[in-house]
C-alpha cells in the first residue's frame, strides 16, 4: 500500500492508495510548527483507524507547498516505514513536459494534479484546482505543461472582505438565488461566488483562444463543488486529483 500526502495550505490530505485508487483519504490541519513525533503521532493514528498496519505501507510519497511541513513529515514517514518517502520536485522524475520560463519554480501541487489529470483525460486541458487559492493549468495537445494562472480563492475573498471592512461579517460559501443581492449576505455571496463563477468562465474562454482550440476544463479542490455549477462552461469534476497523481508518480518511480 501507498501513504499519498498532499500537503496545502490549510490541509494535509493523506491518502491510502491501491494501485490508482484511494482506499480511504482523510484530512488533517496543517501546522507548521508541529515537530516530526507530532505528525507521526498523527499518521499512525490514520493507519490505526484505517486498520492498516504500518509493515503494509511500501513508500510514502509527498506533493508539498509548506517547505517546514514536507521536512516534518519526511522526518514522520521514516521513523513509521523506515523508507527514504519520496518528494515531488526533489526526488521524483516526471514525463511531463514543463514548458514553463522557470521550470525548477513549479509547484509540487500542479505537478502533481496535472499527472492525474493526464491520467483521466485526453489534452488539451485546462485544471482548475480551487482551494485557498484557485489555480489554473494549461496542458497542451501533446500534453505538455505550458502556465495558467493564479487568483484568490472564493473563500479567500470572502475571509478578506470580512476581515478589511468593519460591517462586512464572515458568510459561509453557496451560491445565491440571482446576482442582484437584496441582502448583505446576498451581495457578498454574489460578488464572491458568482464572480469567481464569471472570473474563471472569462479565463477559459482566453485560455481557449491563446491555445487556438478547446480544452477540456477539469474541475478538483475543496470549493469546486460549490464553483463549478455556477460557472458556464462544462467542468468535469475529479476528486482526489492530487493523489491520483501521487500514485501514477510512485508507478513511475519505482
Amino acid at each position: 500500500m501507498l501513504l499519498a500526502l498532499d500537503v496545502g495550505n490549510t490541509h494535509v490530505v493523506v491518502g491510502l492508495m491501491e494501485g490508482r485508487q484511494v482506499r480511504r483519504s482523510f484530512r488533517i490541519a496543517t501546522r507548521r510548527d508541529n515537530a516530526v513525533g507530532d505528525y507521526a503521532v498523527a499518521l499512525s493514528q490514520l493507519l490505526e483507524l484505517a486498520e492498516v498496519d504500518r509493515r503494509d505501507v511500501e513508500q510514502v510519497i509527498i506533493s508539498s507547498v509548506v517547505p517546514p511541513v514536507t521536512r516534518a513529515l519526511q522526518g514522520a514517514a521514516r521513523l513509521l516505514t523506515g523508507r527514504e518517502p519520496l518528494v515531488v520536485g526533489e526526488n521524483v522524475r516526471c514525463r511531463i513536459p514543463v514548458m514553463i520560463r522557470h521550470p525548477e519554480t513549479l509547484g509540487a501541487d500542479l505537478l502533481t494534479a496535472a499527472v492525474g489529470a493526464l491520467d483521466l483525460y485526453r489534452p488539451p486541458l485546462l485544471l482548475i484546482d480551487m482551494g485557498t487559492a484557485t489555480t489554473i493549468s494549461v496542458l497542451d495537445a501533446q500534453g505538455a505543461f505550458r502556465g495558467g494562472a493564479i487568483l484568490p480563492g472564493a473563500n479567500l475573498a470572502l475571509s478578506a472582505l470580512a476581515g478589511g471592512t468593519a460591517l462586512l461579517p464572515d458568510i459561509p460559501l453557496a451560491v445565491p438565488e440571482k446576482a442582484i443581492g437584496t441582502d448583505t449576505l446576498g451581495c457578498m455571496q454574489s460578488g464572491c461566488v458568482l464572480g469567481s463563477a464569471l472570473l474563471l468562465d472569462g479565463m477559459i474562454d482566453r485560455m481557449e483562444s491563446e491555445l487556438g482550440c478547446r480544452a477540456t476544463v477539469v474541475a478538483t479542490g475543496g470549493i469546486a463543488p460549490v464553483i463549478a455549477p455556477a460557472c458556464r462552461h462544462e467542468m468535469h469534476m475529479a476528486a482526489d486529483l492530487i493523489l491520483r497523481g501521487l500514485a501514477v508518480l510512485y508507478e513511475q518511480n519505482k
